[in-house]
């Protein structure tokens, strides 16, 4: 009986550069500030939940020993964010025997049709890592890429204006998440609680005092922790301003409120730092830009972040 292959013949040039482990860890160590074992067991994880007790498609009489090789391709122009993680999740699926190769970088402009990853190894185990890998990818490639314009068209107007992303992540990808806006050139704000106190206006209604918080904070946190406060008016900010906090976050201040409290600011202490939020998007980077704040931060770099594009096109040998 006779058989219909499906066996299409490659586009694709396989990329020059091998990927190896020294490259995943270096980007867990070097890059993320954690060991290797931290992010492999979040893959391990993920991959357990896609597959669960197995995948049956795979059972259509695959050969055990079927070799192919898989192309990641941009179906968009994006930031690339992500490419170790997709490595290693590959490598995880294979049980490290897959061969790897990219001739890409985080941070990279990768343009509609170019390959990001590439490799040779198991079809079945490339299959089972595909959508893992292809998903985190493209989630945190998205929030670079929103992170970079944002920030370009910042550049436009100020030089000196650090753009932080917030606390509104993903549980359980902080850690990706906000290593997404750092590699487009945004700061981090507090990775967690434990990175900074932050007095919001919520404490603030339980403590009642922002004068008795400050002075708390001041004689109990550890030396080497920033106190952050923010306010909702200017009442509020002189008397932030007055006890003295390294940032004061200004929160849906008006044009003419937040100038003012610069002002102001500059004559008492100009050490503070003056952060803006509230209601910040590409439709008024121009106006706020221009007001001489020193941090915006801005929740929609993760929250709002679309997906990119990618896909994958694998193909056996001929």
């Amino acid at each position: 009986m006779d058989h219909t292959k499906v066996k299409p013949r490659c586009p694709f040039l396989m990329p020059k550069n091998e990927l190896t482990q020294n490259d995943f860890i270096h980007f867990c160590t070097s890059k993320l500030g954690v060991t290797p074992n931290r992010i492999l067991k979040d893959i391990l994880q993920w991959l357990e939940e896609d597959h669960g007790s197995g995948d049956p498609t795979l059972f259509a009489a695959m050969d055990k020993n079927q070799t192919a090789e898989f192309y990641i391709v941009a179906k968009q122009d994006f930031i690339l964010s992500g490419l170790h993680m997709m490595q290693e999740t590959f490598y995880q699926a294979s049980g490290g025997t897959i061969k790897l190769y990219s001739d890409c970088n985080d941070g990279d402009f990768i343009k509609k049709g170019s390959v990001v990853l590439g490799g040779t190894g198991s079809a079945s185990c490339i299959l089972l890592a595909e959508r893992v890998a292809l998903n985190l990818c493209s989630k945190i490639s998205g929030i670079t890429s929103k992170t970079k314009t944002i920030l370009q068209e910042i550049r436009k107007y100020s030089s000196n204006i650090s753009l932080l992303e917030t606390r509104k992540t993903t549980p359980g990808l902080r850690i990706y998440e906000k290593y997404a806006t750092r590699i487009a050139g945004a700061r981090n704000h507090r990775h967690g609680l434990d990175t900074g106190a932050m007095l919001k206006e919520n404490h603030l209604r339980a403590i009642g005092s922002i004068e008795e918080s400050l002075d708390n904070l001041s004689k109990n946190i550890p030396i080497l922790t920033k106190i952050e406060i923010e306010v909702t008016n200017l009442t509020e900010f002189r008397a932030a301003l007055k006890k003295g906090a390294d940032v004061i976050m200004l929160d849906n201040f008006s044009e003419k409120d937040v100038l003012l409290a610069i002002k102001e600011k500059n004559k008492l202490n100009q050490n503070i730092k003056i952060e803006l939020s509230g209601n910040l998007d590409e439709k008024n980077i121009e106006e706020i830009s221009k007001l001489g704040v020193d941090f915006l931060s801005m929740g929609a770099l993760i929250h709002k972040a679309i997906w990119v594009d990618m896909s994958l096109q694998l193909y056996l040998p001929h």
